[in-house]
């Protein structure tokens, strides 16, 4: 049976900590995890694990905010787990020593995708990444919805249901997960404003997508389904810093 590491605290977080699970059936990969985690403020070492599925097991008892997960484990990959949990709750930093699996990562909603050996500021920056998106959740007062004018009555729109929102002319349409397409006058300017930075990104003139919902990405464009959204040069690495994009 793989050995298993745990460190659960006696007392509870700082509202600066972060809770997290490091995976990796890597030894000497999991304690760099370890260490990296350690030295950071923000962060704090819930449990280290040397298989995805012992960290299942953890996460019933007690959720981590936070996990950096290697991708290529025996008996539960990584991929597998994330795809598992719930990633508006728990956000995912996968750390692997191969580059064939962002396209994965993106469908399981992971914020950034580390590649061995792993150094600290690749590290430092996808934490603070995952800082802001939970920072921006958790926030007193971080908004849920947006409310928008369509026709003659006032709408709710939950900020998780957005696909992309995009600019047509007078309007602005909001497209939801569930294929609705909510048209209200405004500009993308202003709806702009209503959205959380941490969480959308304006990706084109006339776009501005929900990151947590980007699934794939062809070229320089953003799927949705079979909807194409562009990502235009003046917002390309703009994009590509927010996505973890190499």
């Amino acid at each position: 049976m793989a050995k298993i590491t745990q460190n659960f605290p006696t007392a509870p977080f700082s509202a600066r900590q972060i809770p997290c699970f490091a995976v990796d059936d890597e030894p000497l990969a999991l304690e760099l995890m370890q260490s990296y985690i350690n030295q950071t403020p923000f962060l704090a070492l819930a449990g280290s694990f040397s298989s995805a599925i012992q960290a299942v097991a953890a996460m019933k008892r007690q959720p981590a905010e936070l996990i950096f997960l290697d991708i290529q484990m025996p008996g539960l990959t990584g991929i597998e787990l994330a795809s598992m949990i719930d990633t508006y709750s728990t956000k995912v930093i996968f750390t692997t020593a191969f580059d064939c699996f962002a396209l994965d990562g993106f469908r399981v909603d992971a914020l950034a995708y580390l590649l061995k050996p792993v150094a600290y500021a690749d590290f430092l920056k996808a934490a603070h990444k995952a800082q802001r998106y939970i920072d921006a959740s958790d926030a007193p007062g971080a908004p849920k919805c947006i409310t928008v004018k369509t026709g003659y009555k006032l709408q709710k729109i939950d900020l998780n249901d957005i696909l992309f929102v995009e600019a047509l002319r007078d309007y602005v349409a909001v497209h939801t997960a569930d294929g609705e397409q909510i048209t209200t006058i405004t500009s993308l300017q202003h709806i702009a404003k209503e959205l959380p930075e941490a969480l959308f990104a304006r990706v084109h003139r006339s776009f501005i997508v929900n990151l947590a919902n980007v699934r794939v990405i062809e070229r320089s464009c953003i799927l949705f389904g079979k909807t194409r959204i562009p990502i235009s040069d003046t917002y390309r690495e703009q994009v590509k810093a927010r996505l973890n994009i190499k």
